[in-house]
């Protein structure tokens, strides 16, 4: 499988390690943000995702091309609601758990679209996961051991 292709913001704040021609940063276009009420109705799940996405700082969702995504994930929530109350009440049904599964599946896949995943936000460059190296441990803890032998003292 080949290695997935690096976003643009992660290769300039890289220092372009490839060498490859980048587009004009000036020509690039920016997003507008801002709260946009659903264009159709949404129930409680859905509901509770688009109120976080838009209140909780998801900057990166754009308000005119994002939506209609955002949309589709949000009822996609209020269907699986849905499913699972049909799955719990005839557990026996082969094929509405399965549709269960695919369902769920495709939440997943759109919340990465969206970049509401720890994998999407990464490939986004809007976070980093990094465990601390042994290095920095070492570090860190010479740091606090000279801190505790010179404590600042207040005048």
């Amino acid at each position: 499988m080949p290695t997935p292709t690096k976003p643009l913001e992660l290769k300039r704040k890289l220092g372009n390690p490839g060498r490859q021609k980048l587009p004009n940063i000036n020509s690039t276009i920016t997003l507008s943000a801002g709260y946009v009420e659903p264009h159709q109705p949404l129930g409680l799940a859905g509901t509770l995702l688009w109120e976080r996405v838009f209140n909780l700082g998801a900057t990166w969702i754009s308000p005119r091309s994002d939506v209609e995504l955002l949309l589709i994930t949000c009822k996609q929530l209020d269907r699986q609601l849905l499913f699972e109350a049909q799955v719990s009440e005839h557990p026996e049904d082969f094929h509405a758990s399965r549709q269960l599964l695919e369902l769920e599946n495709a939440i997943v896949r759109n919340l990465g679209l969206l970049g509401l995943s720890v994998d999407s936000r990464s490939k986004l460059g809007l976070a980093e996961i990094k465990a601390e190296s042994k290095l920095e441990q070492l570090k860190r803890r010479q740091q606090e051991r000279e801190q505790a032998r010179h404590p600042l003292t207040s005048p």
